[in-house]
């Protein structure tokens, strides 16, 4: 179970739309272990990710790996069953774009959806904002959707000193 570089912002794999999930196939269970496996590696050595999409790895397959307080999980082809009226901005970061945080609106709350590896089928009711913005922003990497497509205005970007090196473990960059 390999730790893999993490894409970059501009690559265009990261816009890409990642293939469903066929649980009765084996093909995605290698990238379900190496989404899982860089993930604690980022955590490990960056001290901070709660979440990583499998585009984010180069693999093409709707899946999230998630280690937060919603628990340590891959989610095969999650979606959102509900969302609430309320809108509320927020300032997204992401691996993908290190050193960057982006102003977005997201959903105050949203409801998920997804199987597990065992195929039994999942669901994260009503989810406080921070979890409901970590949700809708892994999601929309499965659709090949960036946080800098989000933005709320041009200027609602901001930078910091930061070195990607974390996400590229072999100090490779692509």
């Amino acid at each position: 179970m390999p730790v893999r570089d993490v894409l970059l912002f501009g690559d265009p794999r990261l816009t890409a739309k990642a293939e469903t999930v066929d649980i009765e196939k084996d093909s995605w269970r290698t990238d379900a272990d190496d989404l899982q496996q860089t993930l604690a590696h980022l955590k490990r050595t960056m001290g901070f990710g709660r979440a990583l999409a499998a585009p984010q790895i180069g693999s093409c397959f709707r899946m999230v790996a998630f280690d937060c307080e919603l628990g340590t999980f891959v989610a095969l082809n999650p979606r959102i069953v509900w969302s609430s009226d309320k809108r509320q901005p927020v300032w997204d970061d992401c691996f993908s774009l290190p050193g960057t945080s982006v102003a977005v609106t997201r959903s105050a709350s949203v409801t998920m959806e997804y199987s597990g590896l065992d195929g039994r089928v999942q669901i994260l009711a009503r989810l406080c904002p921070s979890h409901s913005e970590l949700v809708e922003h892994e999601l929309d990497h499965l659709d090949g959707v960036l946080m800098t497509h989000r933005m709320i205005s041009p200027v609602s970007i901001v930078a910091s000193q930061m070195t990607s090196r974390a996400v590229h473990p072999a100090g490779s960059s692509t």
